[in-house]
């Protein structure tokens, strides 16, 4: 996988991923949201998880372990063809734990993105867990 494809695409999906950064460090559900197509698939260490209802109960669970997100995504892939894409992405990861610990993880992203009303959006986003920093065993 490379970068290929419009270079206006490119930046466009470039930047979709920054702002899915920013809402998440801003707790901004409905921007995070709105980063995704409505069928989507989000599938994770945690599980899969379908849909727009699907990613708010995630949401609400991630809530309850973790207070502040810092998410720092480094794109290393983008193939545009026409309104559909696929990228990948490098992910550094560190949060504040409501039980006072910090959680730190380095990930990557797997994703299929389609482009529907003029806006890139995800459509399936793969994450797998690449290195915790405690040492402790991988969800």
């Amino acid at each position: 996988m490379s970068f290929t494809g419009p270079l206006e695409d490119r930046i466009a999906i470039r930047e979709l991923n920054e702002t899915y950064a920013d809402s998440a460090f801003r707790s901004d559900m409905a921007i995070w949201l709105d980063c995704w197509i409505d069928d989507c698939v989000w599938i994770t260490p945690f599980g899969e998880v379908r849909g727009k209802a699907g990613l708010t109960e995630q949401w609400g669970k991630i809530g309850e372990s973790f207070g502040i997100i810092g998410f720092f995504p480094v794109l290393a892939a983008i193939e545009v063809d026409g309104d559909r894409a696929v990228a990948r992405s490098y992910v550094r990861e560190i949060a504040t734990m409501h039980d006072g610990g910090l959680y730190k993880v380095v990930g990557r992203y797997d994703d299929e993105l389609v482009r529907r009303d003029g806006a890139w959006r995800f459509a399936q986003r793969e994450y797998a867990a690449l290195i915790r920093e405690n040492g402790t065993a991988l969800p």
